[in-house]
């Protein structure tokens, strides 16, 4: 019967069979199940000795507070604490509901953990191996898809994490149902810990195929990332904004919604641990729907995010595996991703009980990541540069319609074109789609004016980065990166070093620091210095872009006339 299961995987999905040939094997599962089922008997004994043991009676005067106590003595109009009382048998009377509670909320945090940041980690690292021993360029020899791959991949290579998670689900669903959390409520945890994982596992696989440069250091960085976000998720308290975000990459939205419910009257008016977890996650909205307060429409908004984003890392992954040299995205496809995130920042951004200013900093610096990101996917290599610049009038043949061949429409739809016009399109879809939160603020100008501040850096960055990749030197993409991360935060860091506050020179947080830095209304910055910066930084790029120009002219040179002109 074993046999005839792994044929049909292996006639379903090779790439899925190979994986699993080498990773279940007897050693592996052995060691696996030992880590989950030792590290929930691990967590189980700690939780129990945390419950509070009576001491002999006449043993003690005082009274003994404790979170798993059941008498409730109040502090003040905010607090209270519980007190230990024996029952008829001598012993404390123990809250067993906040005490499964606990436990409850411990494993689904450490599982979450566990599952992301560890599956991040091993699929990365498959894939650095693979590059490294050169059998992923066998892999792209064979008649596999790269959708076969991918999904062989994700499903194979965390192969025992999932066998471990799948032991520790006794353990969790029964700690939630005596902690009295509904069954449909852990399922849409278990839903939301699914899609996260389909997330996070497809930005893995991405970031690995597109990072080969960094070499060993990949696995760390991305599985880094991954437990800060994931740390950040559970911790933070809702600010009404985009930032909010944040929760819904991962199942922290849906867990803190079901604790919520819950324990919901005792958190509010005591200092207990789950407080931190709880926070105001009642105020969130998106497009005004409460989304904080209604667990359909957390799960549902959850599953929505993390399929949106899987559907454009997976669009990534078939773009760039069967061609390491092609960018992540075309240029058509990132026109319609712009207006995808936008749909998921301005949700969070507009708010029906909200018009205060902090929206446009959070949603612009969040635009900042996302633009950081599709200038890495749309920026093309030297290679191709240089043959879209000399063989770009035989690339669009000239029987076509002459708007096909027209240079400016050729910026905007050629795959291996610059990505300049591309990015500036996005940014003027972008002010185009925000202008309706920009109506909400009590100053539109002010508005407006960070806006076209933070796209006009955005076009310096991807001008920067372009040039580098354009260069000669070896590692250009470490260049590119590197250069662009010191023109984001060095400005701000030396300004600070200097003694430069925003007062005492505006004009130059204002042309040099993205407008997270220097957002801020109660420092006023007048319409001379704000013009000012934006013509210097429309004249930094375009020099930037005459720079990359005349670059381009030469490349599209041909060897021999370059030789003859020498």
């Amino acid at each position: 019967m074993t046999l005839n299961l792994l044929d049909k995987i292996g006639n379903w999905n090779p790439q899925l069979f190979r994986e699993i040939k080498g990773r279940l094997k007897m050693g592996n599962i052995a060691i696996a199940s030992a880590l989950s089922l030792s590290g929930q008997l691990l967590l189980f004994m700690c939780f129990k000795a945390e419950i509070p043991v009576a001491p002999p009676p006449g043993g003690y005067i005082s009274q003994i507070t404790h979170k798993f106590c059941t008498s409730k003595v109040i502090v003040n109009a905010y607090a209270y604490k519980t007190i230990c009382v024996r029952d008829a048998l001598g012993n404390f009377a123990i809250n067993w509901q906040y005490w499964w509670l606990e436990l409850f909320v411990d494993l689904s945090i450490f599982s979450a953990i566990v599952l992301l940041v560890a599956g991040t980690y091993m699929l990365v690292s498959d894939l650095d191996k693979e590059e490294r021993r050169g059998t992923l360029n066998f892999i792209r020899l064979s008649p596999q898809s790269a959708k076969t791959i991918f999904l062989g991949k994700i499903l194979s290579v965390p192969i025992l994490l999932y066998l471990a998670a799948i032991l520790a689900l006794p353990l969790h669903l029964y700690s939630g149902l005596a902690a009295q959390i509904p069954l449909n409520e852990i399922l849409c945890f278990y839903i939301a810990i699914v899609a996260s994982c389909g997330l996070f596992y497809s930005a893995a696989m991405l970031f690995g195929l597109t990072t080969s440069w960094l070499g060993g250091f990949q696995p760390w960085l991305a599985s880094a990332t991954v437990l800060f976000l994931i740390t950040v998720a559970f911790n933070m308290h809702s600010q009404s904004d985009v930032t909010d975000l944040i929760t819904f990459l991962s199942p922290a939205a849906v867990l803190k919604l079901s604790v919520i419910r819950v324990i919901n009257p005792i958190v509010k008016n005591s200092y207990y641990e789950l407080g931190w977890l709880a926070g105001s996650f009642d105020k969130v909205q998106w497009f005004g729907l409460p989304v904080g307060t209604k667990l359909a429409l957390a799960t549902t908004l959850n599953f929505s995010i993390c399929a949106t984003g899987t559907y454009w890392l997976w669009q990534g992954w078939q773009r760039r595996f069967p061609n390491p040299s092609a960018t992540v995205l075309s240029k058509r496809q990132s026109y319609l991703l712009v207006v995808c995130c936008q749909a998921i920042f301005l949700g969070f951004a507009l708010r029906s009980n909200s018009t205060y200013y902090g929206n446009i900093g959070s949603l612009l610096f969040f635009n900042l990541l996302m633009f950081l990101a599709l200038i890495a996917a749309l920026t093309s290599d030297r290679q191709s540069l240089y043959d879209w610049a000399r063989y770009r009038k035989q690339i669009v043949p000239s029987e076509r319609k002459l708007w096909r061949r027209d240079p400016l429409l050729d910026l905007i739809w050629s795959e291996k074109s610059p990505a300049i016009v591309a990015i500036a399109i996005n940014c003027i879809s972008l002010v185009i789609i925000l202008t309706p939160l920009m109506l909400l603020q009590t100053s539109i100008a002010i508005a407006f004016v960070s806006v076209i501040l933070s796209l006009n850096l955005i076009l310096i960055y991807a001008t920067i980065a372009q040039l580098f990749l354009l260069a000669k030197n070896r590692n250009q993409e470490i260049w590119a990166a590197g250069t662009v991360a010191c023109a984001i935060l060095l400005p701000p860091l030396i300004l600070s070093m200097l003694s430069l506050t925003q007062e005492k020179a505006p004009f130059l947080w204002v042309i040099s620091t993205f407008v997270s830095f220097w957002f801020s209304y109660s420092i006023p910055v007048s319409e001379n210095t704000i013009w000012l910066s934006i013509l210097s930084q429309w004249t930094v790029l375009v020099l930037l872009n005459l720079k990359l120009r005349s670059h381009l002219k030469i490349a599209g040179e041909s060897a021999s006339k370059a030789l003859l002109n020498s």
